[in-house]
């Protein structure tokens, strides 16, 4: 038997037992984003753009369809620079055959939105269009996404696409926390999170990202001198010239 998703009714099943999904146990432990102050019309809008932006990237994948918007100009521009290739998309977890005496172990499925590789080797991919980029949520989909598909991806990204599209790599959660996540949902309790530890690869990227800020503030301060300069000698060549200001 395999896991099947219902689209309209956004569910998944395994024979006859409906398994909960990567979305809903994220939510119940208080480990997705939390959307409860923003506008429902706004999430409305939001979520149609991003299902659109999913099928038309879906439709290039598979038909080699070139849509009309600029996030799918953007993945291509990702998947160039990356120099990724995606092997399917929309990928329901877990995958493939499942057996009888097997299917008691499953509870929790999801939809992957892209797997493919690069020069690094396999790669998993979620594809993102949301204004807000929650990397502590991401981390937690993708970590389950690939303790469904059973294997270790060489590296895992979100695709964001928006006004600064880019590839944002994504550090796994530990094996022992989704264990504890799992394990809680088994027994009924809330997951707690321990403590923050903040790994090299992170304190790294961070660093890097605040060094970043500063050049471009240092950049922006020392264009608007350079503005103000030529403002000035503008000023001062019009009076010489008898320019009336």
């Amino acid at each position: 038997m395999r896991v099947v998703f219902n689209e309209a009714e956004h569910t998944y099943t395994l024979g006859e037992k409906t398994l909960i999904s990567v979305t809903q146990l994220l939510k119940k432990h208080g480990l997705s984003t939390n959307y409860a102050n923003v506008d429902a019309e706004v999430l409305e809008k939001a979520a149609n753009k991003g299902t659109a932006v999913h099928k038309e990237i879906e439709n290039y994948i598979k038909n080699g369809d070139v849509g009309f918007t600029s996030e799918l100009i953007d993945y291509i521009d990702i998947t160039e620079q990356l120099q990724f290739t995606a092997d399917d998309s929309e990928v329901i977890l877990p995958a493939g055959e499942i057996s009888e005496d097997k299917a008691g172990e499953y509870f929790f499925a999801g939809t992957a939105d892209l797997i493919g590789k690069t020069p690094d080797g396999y790669v998993l991919a979620d594809i993102k269009t949301t204004q807000k980029v929650d990397m502590r949520a991401y981390a937690w989909q993708l970590s389950l996404y690939e303790r469904l598909a059973g294997v270790k991806f060489a590296k895992m990204y979100i695709f964001h696409l928006g006004k600064k599209s880019k590839a944002i790599p994504v550090e796994r959660i530990p094996e022992t926390e989704i264990d504890r996540l799992l394990e809680c949902e088994k027994n009924g309790t809330i997951y707690q999170e321990p403590g923050l530890v903040i790994g090299a690869e992170l304190l790294a990227r961070a660093q890097q990202a605040e060094a970043e800020l500063k050049a471009a503030e240092e950049e922006k301060k020392a264009a608007e001198e350079t503005a103000k300069l030529y403002r000035q000698k503008l000023y001062e060549a019009k009076l010489r010239r008898g320019v009336h200001i």
